[in-house]
């Protein structure tokens, strides 16, 4: 079928196929008759009135069960996925919205820094009790700040551009600083605050620190108008004082700069799943485009020079997949490639998702050319598929910051 594309099959199994089945199904009914209004909710945490915007993620994670294949399967969960089964059901979900998937799946995310390396198990107890209910929990990952955006991100500053700071009261943590841009911060239902420790030394002076969003002391801003993903909701946060256990810190010492890192090395790998999910989407525009459109009396589709542009499409669409694909089954198999805070993971994963973004931004960009002025025009639907993976590009250090990473371990650059 050409709705599948190139997904590899024979590395999903059958009722992960039957639960993207479904999905796909969810994404036509619920989600694209909505296609043309995303961009006009991206204050809908601030409505008064309840809107589809909250229907859609109730649906999502709880009417289809997402929610609880974020759970381990020792914690109660059904997520027993693979890195590869994960990308399939991102893809499904992104075809009908970045923004629904990035809010979609940033509690999975948390939960990846909760379990890794090594299990924090009271903090994955109390976050697997609430993700098992039948009401939506989100987990905001709060990583980036005012002063410095994706230097926090860049493993070889160890921590020193970290402003968020924390330290040891008794029995409690006591934070204090600014972070800026996380996605779902508005309705989040608790924070993974990464955290400079005062008076410590790198290792030990790096933290992620879980705090429920009830706690005093924290304090949010109105959402930010973006380009795209309109419906993930990204602004300020402030903690002034926030206390929280000493058990809430994930991890300690080599073991949360490990964690760190796998979040980032996970978290790159899954923006070129959301990428891909546009890309699909972007066919489907284009193909009922082309179909249709007419020029001398014959569609669109049988003129030379047009199929050759819709190749140049299809070849960046499989260099994406295929880019896509490729870094989630390394990921699979760690005992060939290394672990996920392995650096040479770490740096294949910020490459893929120059590759994949790029080659994506450069297919909308010929579809939208294709499409003439209709490319352009929101009733299009093409237009909003461009704003939507630029945001894809950017997020998660950067392209000029990924790319330095690649040249450090594979060039040994050392000075910058």
């Amino acid at each position: 079928m050409v709705e599948k594309f190139w997904t590899p099959y024979h590395l999903i199994r059958k009722e992960i196929s039957l639960f993207c089945d479904a999905l796909r199904d969810f994404i036509n009914r619920e989600v694209l008759p909505h296609e043309e209004e995303m961009d006009d909710y991206w204050d809908w945490t601030e409505r008064k009135e309840h809107t589809f915007v909250e229907e859609i993620f109730r649906k999502l994670w709880i009417d289809l069960g997402l929610q609880k294949a974020f759970v381990p399967p020792q914690y109660g969960g059904i997520g027993d996925w693979s890195m590869v089964e994960n990308a399939a059901v991102i893809i499904e979900v992104t075809r009908g919205d970045v923004g629904l998937g990035m809010t979609g799946f940033i509690s999975q995310w948390a939960v990846a820094s909760i379990m890794i390396p090594t299990p924090n198990d009271l903090v994955m107890k109390y976050v697997a009790e609430r993700l098992l209910k039948n009401e939506p929990y989100i987990i905001c990952n709060a990583i980036t700040e005012p002063h410095g955006g994706g230097a926090i991100e860049d493993v070889r500053l160890q921590g020193a551009q970290i402003r968020t700071t924390a330290y040891l009261d008794g029995d409690e943590w006591v934070i204090n600083g600014h972070k800026l841009w996380p996605s779902a911060f508005r309705e989040a239902d608790a924070y993974l605050v990464v955290c400079r420790i005062e008076g410590e030394k790198f290792p030990n002076n790096i933290a992620q620190i879980f705090v429920p969003a009830d706690t005093p002391g924290i304090t949010t801003s109105k959402p930010y108008r973006k380009m795209g993903c309109s419906i993930d909701t990204n602004g300020d946060i402030w903690f002034d004082n926030v206390r929280v256990p000493k058990e809430y810190r994930l991890h300690e010492g080599i073991d949360e700069v490990k964690s760190l890192i796998a979040k980032e090395t996970i978290g790159r790998c899954v923006n070129c799943a959301f990428a891909v999910g546009v890309l699909r989407r972007m066919y489907e525009v284009l193909k009922s485009y082309v179909d249709k459109r007419e020029i001398a009396g014959r569609p669109m589709k049988e003129h030379g020079l047009i199929a050759y542009e819709l190749g140049q499409v299809l070849t960046d669409m499989q260099v994406a997949e295929y880019t896509t694909w490729y870094a989630f089954e390394r990921l699979d198999h760690p005992e060939t490639y290394g672990s996920l805070w392995d650096y040479g993971q770490f740096s294949m994963a910020g490459l893929c998702q120059n590759i994949v973004t790029e080659r994506a931004e450069q297919a909308i960009s010929r579809a939208i050319n294709l499409m003439g002025s209709h490319g352009y025009a929101k009733e299009g639907k093409m237009e909003k598929l461009l704003r939507d993976v630029k945001v894809t590009q950017i997020v998660v250090g950067g392209p000029l910051l990924r790319l330095l990473e690649a040249v450090r371990h594979y060039f040994g650059t050392e000075t910058i």
